[in-house]
């Protein structure tokens, strides 16, 4: 199969677009389940369960940070060995995507918890994440950076017209 070509703008749209999509996800349940937690639409007592979930929670947002960083750190490595740009660019959006997915499944599992237990402490460590997540927003600089591009593929990617 060929590679389908596509500009460096329409590469950098499609990164936007997929850590926007993460992000809004999370940041809305997360205000969805705020909002049914505060005005009492779940009467759901979950404050047996929140001694459980106290330490768990924070157990898996630590993790998910870690595990986000080393994998994103070794996908980085592997990268820099390729001489293709196309395939740095297509291995770095795998790398974006699986440190987002590390990122975002604590931040869903806290929100769930902070839905069945009502305590603020879960939905405070979801937004932890969703901060993270914007420290983390792709850009042309930042990937030029983690790639560490020679100049004439750095060149090609502050174009937005040319061909990847």
């Amino acid at each position: 199969m060929d590679n389908i070509k596509q500009t460096s703008g329409e590469y950098f749209r499609s990164l936007i677009i997929v850590f926007y999509g993460l992000i809004s996800g999370q940041v809305f349940f997360g205000l969805l389940s705020f909002f049914l937690v505060i005005t009492n639409h779940l009467s759901s007592d979950g404050s047996d369960l929140s001694n459980i979930f106290i330490y768990i929670v924070p157990v898996f947002v630590l993790a998910g940070f870690i595990l986000s960083h080393l994998i994103f750190k070794n996908r980085l490595k592997a990268i820099s060995k390729k001489t293709s740009l196309f395939s740095k660019l297509a291995d770095y959006r795998a790398a974006l995507i699986i440190r987002y997915a590390l990122l975002e499944g604590p931040g869903m599992f806290a929100i769930v918890v902070y839905l069945v237990t009502g305590n603020i402490i879960f939905i405070l460590l979801a937004t932890l994440i969703v901060l993270f997540f914007i420290t983390i927003r792709p850009g042309r600089e930042k990937v030029i950076k983690d790639l560490e591009l020679n100049p004439n593929d750095e060149q090609i990617l502050n174009n937005p017209n040319s061909e990847i």
